[in-house]
Parts: C-alpha cells; structure tokens; sequence
C-alpha cells in the first residue's frame, strides 16, 4: 500500500485504484485465510479514507433552528 501509515493524503483517484486492488487480493485468497483478512483491513482503511474525503466535499445540511420557525 502506497499510504499504509495514513500520515499523507491521497486523492480519490489513487484511493479508488488501491481499494480496487485490495478487493482483488481479497477476492484472489481464501476465505478467512490471514491473506484474506489483511486485504479486507485494507479495504477498510480506503473505504473510511474515501468517506472522509466525500464528507469534506459535502456541505452540512441546513438545519432550522426552532427559534426562527417561531417567528414566521
């Protein structure tokens, strides 16, 4: 893995390109084998690095403060 210690960021592309080759070591060993459970932590990893990236794009929903519904 190109970002194993997760100090650095990655962009989308590169973590798409590593998720897709994880899930490929995954689906290539046996299941439960250690090889299988180190390439699903790995698709784990990416999978939580890309939902952060996601969350940093998406502005927060707006929420309607009771106070102001008050006044209409």
């Amino acid at each position: 893995m190109a970002n194993d210690s997760g100090s650095s960021k990655l962009d989308r592309a590169t973590l798409m390109r590593e998720h897709a080759a994880a899930r490929s070591r995954r689906a290539a060993a046996t299941a439960g084998s250690a090889e299988w459970r180190s390439a699903a932590a790995d698709v784990a990893r990416i999978e939580v690095q890309l939902a952060s990236i996601t969350a940093l794009k998406t502005p927060p929903a707006r929420v309607a403060r009771p106070e102001e519904k008050r006044r209409a």
